[in-house]
Order: structure tokens, then C-alpha cells, then sequence
């Protein structure tokens, strides 16, 4: 998918986008609080979008004006979505109520932090959470949209596949990581219960790159240690390459490597390279740093809590030698930053962000 607004004059706002089908004629949805969507077809010939051969006919530019929403210039919240996939193309700036920032949160976590999330909505102007959803050249329109100057991104995106981009645009960035065998437990936990559910269809889209595991999670023997070893001994070699430590492979992998020795290296480098880098076990820390990049608490005083079943079956994991080496590489790179982060914060209570690039 491909987008550009062209301007928003108050009574007018006008651009243009070609949806993932070229061929097909755009539909945008236009949202406004308390009422009805409005569909709109686009009917504006563009043949400079034709000839950037994005789009077969060109026909893709749209224009909202009073004939659409009544009054427009006197709306203050009003939002463009493409309508067949959802995603805000735009919405309109609030001065004093947006932050005039563009900030990328790498979560290595299957579950998000739910506070940040919900306070960037509020805060920015355009927001996409779980971005490793998208494919490679709509993270790109969204990275690159210059028209916008308050953006929220987050998500298990591979961070060497869009760190040059988003440096370019003039991104913020930092990660947040999470224990290897607390984060596996999670995973399998959450995969186990949507299979018990009538939402297995759902699992591409909510769990990008964890459909390998589905099968595997099925049926789960969380409480039995023997019985999970034995799992772990029947791993499939899509199960074995899904299961090797992730977070080095968003870190420090480009697509289609896999997680070695030499990726740790590689991932540290590139986390010292980020704005702010934060554990799950120290939120609170990493909560008020943020808070100083971005010049605003977006999660108070939340701190991210963890169910007892995942902290059981996390400890069951570690145990299991064939789950260690698995996760051989995460759990050398969650020690380095773990253990650079406690010093950086030990050191100096009034630490500032960029201290990470200690590690």
C-alpha cells in the first residue's frame, strides 16, 4: 500500500493512495467521534502516481470537503483509513495536544505493554502498534510519511531491516526486552489458549511469524516438566527454527538468517545505537526515561505485571537444557543489556538515555 496526503486546508483535505492491488480502486473511510463512517471512492485521476507504476490506472486521488463531512473545517478529530485494511493514513495535528515526534518502540514481547499503547493515541497524532504485521513497503510509507510530524510505532519489527529508514526520517528509538524464558512462556501460554478457542484463524494476524508454533502449543503440558522435555525433543525444524531465540533475531538479524553467536554482537551494537534501551524488570526506570525523551509520562506509574502461571512454566523452561539452547543467544544478549542497564542506572540516578551505549 502506498499513500501521500497532498494538504489539508481546514475545509479541504486532499491525496491519494493505491491499495496493495493495483488495479483495484481505493476506498477510504473517513471516521469522526460519535458518528457514522462515511466510504469514499477515489475519483481523482492522478497519472503522476500512474507513472510511478504503483498503481495501474492512476485512478486513486481523493479530496474531502464540506460535500463529504459537513462543516469540516470546524472538525477537529477526523481520521482517513484505507477501508479494506484499516490503516490510518491520516488524522489531523492538535496543537498542544500531540507530541511533535516521531518515536519507534521495538517490544520484544507477543504481549505489548497495554498502557503505552493506549496513552500513544492520545499523545499522537498517527499510531500503529504491532507493525511486524505489515509488509515491507507500507512499513516504508508509514516510516517515510513526511506530511505527518507525530508519530507512534511499535512492535516485533527486525530493527536492521528498518534502522537506516527510520534514521532518515528522524525516528526516536528504543527496545524493550523481556526475560527469554519468561517471554517463550508467555508465547506459549497465549498460543495455547487461542488454540482452545474458536479464534485459531486469528493467529496469523495477531502473532505474525508464530503460525509454526500453533501445533506445537495445541496441546501443552504446562505443568509437567517431563512430558514438556519430550515436546521439546519432537520439535519439527520449523518448530526449531521458530523457537531460536527471537529476540536476537529482531535485533540482530536481517530476514531470513538465522540466530548465532555472532548476531549478539551484532544486536548489542545496534540497541547502543537506539535513543533508550529498557528491561521489563526495571518498567519503571525505562518508563521515566522515556518520559524525558518524549517530554511526557505515557505510562505513569503501570508497572507490567507477570501471571504466576507464566513465572511457573518461565522456571520449568529454564531447566530444560534442550530450551537453553534454543534460546543460547537471547539469553546471552538479555545478560549483556540486563547487567549494562543495572550499572548505567546504579552509577547515576539521574542517568540519561543515551547512557546505554555503554553496553
Amino acid at each position: 500500500m502506498f499513500f501521500h496526503i497532498d494538504y489539508d486546508k481546514g475545509a479541504a483535505i486532499s491525496g491519494w493512495l493505491a491499495p496493495d492491488n493495483p488495479s483495484a480502486v481505493p476506498k477510504i473511510l473517513v471516521r469522526r467521534p460519535g458518528e457514522e463512517d462515511i466510504e469514499i471512492l477515489a475519483t481523482v485521476d492522478r497519472p503522476d502516481v500512474r507513472d510511478l507504476g504503483v498503481h495501474a490506472t492512476g485512478l486513486v486521488g481523493f479530496n474531502i470537503d464540506d460535500a463529504i463531512v459537513k462543516r469540516l473545517a470546524d472538525v477537529e478529530d477526523i481520521e482517513l483509513l484505507e477501508a479494506d485494511t484499516g490503516i490510518l493514513i491520516y488524522r489531523r495535528f492538535k496543537k498542544g495536544k500531540h507530541i511533535e515526534r516521531k518515536f519507534f518502540l521495538f517490544d520484544s514481547s507477543i504481549r505489548p505493554i497495554e498502557k503505552l499503547g493506549g496513552r500513544s493515541k492520545n499523545l499522537f497524532t498517527l499510531t500503529y502498534p504491532s507493525t511486524e504485521r505489515y509488509g515491507f513497503e507500507t512499513m516504508l510509507v508509514l516510516i517515510n510519511n513526511n506530511f505527518n510530524k507525530s508519530i507512534f510505532m511499535s512492535g516485533r519489527s527486525s530493527y536492521p531491516r528498518y534502522s537506516h529508514f527510520l534514521s532518515n526520517a528522524k525516528f526516536a528509538t528504543a527496545a524493550l526486552l523481556n526475560d527469554p524464558f519468561e517471554e517463550l512462556a508467555q508465547r506459549l501460554v497465549i498460543l495455547n489458549l487461542i488454540q482452545k478457542s474458536d479464534s485459531t484463524h486469528m493467529l496469523p494476524l495477531l502473532f505474525t511469524g508464530l503460525t509454526a508454533l500453533s501445533e506445537f502449543s495445541r496441546d501443552l503440558p504446562v505443568e509437567d516438566s517431563k512430558a514438556l522435555l519430550t515436546k521439546f525433543r519432537n520439535l519439527t525444524d520449523e518448530e526449531r527454527e521458530a523457537f531460536t531465540s527471537p529476540m536476537t533475531r529482531m535485533f540482530g538479524c536481517i530476514p531470513g538468517e538465522t540466530p548465532e553467536r555472532r548476531h549478539v554482537t551484532g544486536a548489542l551494537e545496534n540497541l547502543a545505537s537506539m535513543d533508550l534501551v529498557g528491561v521489563r524488570s526495571r518498567f519503571r526506570d525505562f518508563s521515566a526515561l522515556l518520559a524525558g525523551i518524549l517530554g511526557h509520562d505515557l505510562a505513569g506509574d503501570y508497572e507490567p505485571a507477570v501471571h504466576p502461571s507464566i513465572s511457573a512454566l518461565a522456571d520449568r523452561l529454564s531447566r530444560i537444557s534442550l530450551v537453553a539452547d534454543l534460546l543460547e543467544d537471547d539469553l546471552a544478549l538479555y545478560s549483556f543489556a540486563e547487567e549494562s542497564i543495572v550499572s548505567a542506572l546504579s552509577d547515576d540516578a539521574n542517568v540519561v538515555a543515551r547512557d546505554t551505549q555503554t553496553m
